[in-house]
């Protein structure tokens, strides 16, 4: 079975930005299916939580789990991530979409294989409709080792440089 992100105490990811900077995402904390993860870009912390094959999270809105990924999902699968922004009084989603699977990603000179590649695109609760947002993030798994690459049609990048599993 694929393991797209593979969680474990002391887990570390390492990333290089677009712009050069580098910052590392640590699980510094587990609770049987429940992980802390750091991001010391933001300096906070965030929780991730398995069952069985899917993969939910608060990070995009503290207390608010929604479903991230799975280790099962299929060409196509596609949900919808609900949250709150700070300083927005309204909804906003994220459709995400499984646009390609088993596929092979050259990141910062490595090349990762059995990858998965998830696309959100940013949308809108406005007056009881969605609202496109034109923004669109490109998200790829590698099996065994986790997210790889992220990319965004504002011309952003975030790609592992090294990681520690344990």
């Amino acid at each position: 079975m694929k393991n797209y992100y593979p969680l474990a105490h002391k887990n570390e990811w390492h990333y290089k930005q677009k712009n050069g900077n580098i910052y590392s995402n640590i699980i510094t904390a587990t609770d049987g299916n429940r992980f802390t993860i750091h991001n010391s870009a933001t300096k906070t912390s965030y929780i991730v939580m398995t069952d069985g094959n899917l993969i939910t999270t608060d990070v995009l809105e503290a207390g608010s789990f929604q479903p991230w990924i799975a280790n099962d999902f299929k060409k196509n699968d596609n949900w919808a991530v609900k949250f709150r922004s700070a300083g927005l009084d309204c909804l906003l989603l994220m459709i995400m979409t499984v646009k390609e699977i088993d596929i092979t990603k050259e990141v910062e000179g490595k090349i990762y294989h059995d990858v998965m590649c998830v696309e959100a695109e940013n949308k809108m609760m406005v007056n009881s409709g969605l609202v496109s947002l034109n923004f669109f993030t490109q998200y790829y798994y590698a099996d065994g080792i986790g997210l790889v690459l992220t990319t965004s049609s504002a011309g952003d990048s975030h790609a592992l440089i090294n990681y520690k599993l344990n």
